[in-house]
C-alpha cells in the first residue's frame, strides 16, 4: 500500500462522524468506490495507508487534509461546549465527497436516519452503479448522472425511498441537462451556490448546505437538522432570538461561528449525538 503522512488527523472520527455516505467501514479502514474506482484507506499513527483499484487518487483532497485545523479550532472555540466538542474529536476534518453521490445521498437523508441512508445508498450502488474488481472481489460504486437517469421512481420506491424517489429522478435529470453543474457551483460565492442547489427538485436548505459543506468545500455552510437545531437552541439561544426561518438561523450561526461555521457544526453534531462517547472502532 502507498502511504501519506498526516498530523492532527483522525480517520475514524472524520469518516464516522455522520458527514459522509460515500465511505464504508471495512476491516481496519474505509472504502470509497464513488470516485471512478475503489479506494481503501486505513490509519496507523500519523500515517495513512491506502490502496486503489486503478490509478492514483488525491487522498488528501478527499479527506480535507489541507484545511488549517489549528486555525479553524481557534476560530470556533468560542465557549465551553465548543471547546469540549473540539477536544472530543480534534482530528476531525470536513470531507470533499464527489458531488453527485453526495447530492443523491443527502436527498435520501430527508426525514431519515443514518443506517437507512447508508442502506439506501448501497442498494443504489449494487443495482445501478459500476462494478470494480478490488482485492479479488466485486465492489460497486455510485452511478453517474447518465446511469442514474435510466432509473425510475418506481425502481427507487422498491428500496424504500418512497416520496424521495421523485426528488432523485428529477434532480438527476437537471444535473444531466447541465441546469446545475458542479464546476459552476464551485466558482460561485456560498450564497449563490446554496440558492442554485435549491433549484433542484426536492433540495431544500439543509440538503443544499450539506452539499455545499461536504462536497463543494464551502466551510461557512452550517447544515441545520432537527438535532443540531435542538443543541444550538438549548446551549446558545441563537435560533430563539433570531427567528424561526432556516435562513435567519443560518445567518445567526454563521455570524457567531464565523467563516468556519461548518466545522463548528460538525464538532457539535458529533460530540452531542454520541453523548461524548466514541463509537466502537
Amino acid at each position: 500500500m502507498k502511504n501519506l503522512s498526516v498530523s492532527h488527523f483522525d480517520l475514524a472520527d472524520t469518516l464516522g462522524c455522520g458527514q459522509t455516505f460515500c465511505w464504508t467501514r471495512e476491516g481496519r479502514g474505509y472504502v470509497n468506490a464513488d470516485i471512478g474506482q475503489v479506494l481503501y484507506v486505513e490509519q496507523e499513527g500519523n500515517t495513512l495507508l491506502y490502496e486503489t483499484s486503478a490509478g492514483d487518487v488525491d487522498v488528501g483532497a478527499l479527506l480535507g487534509l489541507a484545511d488549517p485545523v489549528d486555525e479553524i479550532q481557534r476560530a470556533v472555540a468560542k465557549d465551553d461546549l465548543m471547546s469540549r466538542s473540539i477536544g472530543f474529536a480534534p482530528g476531525l476534518h470536513i470531507v470533499r465527497d464527489p458531488f453527485f453521490p453526495c447530492l443523491i445521498s443527502f436527498l435520501c437523508s430527508i426525514r431519515n436516519n443514518i443506517p437507512n441512508i447508508n442502506r439506501m445508498a448501497q442498494n443504489i450502488r449494487n443495482r445501478y452503479g459500476p462494478s470494480y474488481r478490488f482485492r479479488g472481489r466485486e465492489v460497486h460504486g455510485f452511478p453517474n448522472p447518465e446511469q442514474m437517469s435510466k432509473v425510475t421512481a418506481d425502481n427507487l420506491r422498491a428500496f424504500g425511498l418512497d416520496w424521495r424517489s421523485e426528488f432523485i429522478v428529477r434532480s438527476t435529470a437537471s444535473v444531466l441537462n447541465g441546469e446545475v453543474a458542479e464546476q459552476a457551483l464551485k466558482k460561485m460565492e456560498y450564497g449563490e451556490a446554496h440558492e442554485t442547489l435549491k433549484t433542484l427538485y426536492g433540495v431544500g436548505d439543509k440538503v443544499a448546505d450539506c452539499v455545499c459543506l461536504f462536497s463543494l468545500g464551502f466551510l461557512e455552510a452550517f447544515p441545520i437538522d432537527v438535532w443540531i437545531e435542538r443543541v444550538i437552541e438549548q446551549q446558545y439561544g441563537l435560533f430563539t432570538k433570531t427567528g424561526k426561518s432556516y435562513a435567519k438561523k443560518s445567518v445567526a450561526a454563521r455570524e457567531y461561528f464565523g467563516r468556519y461555521a461548518g466545522y463548528a457544526q460538525e464538532y457539535l453534531y458529533y460530540y452531542t449525538r454520541t453523548g461524548g462517547t466514541k463509537p466502537k472502532r
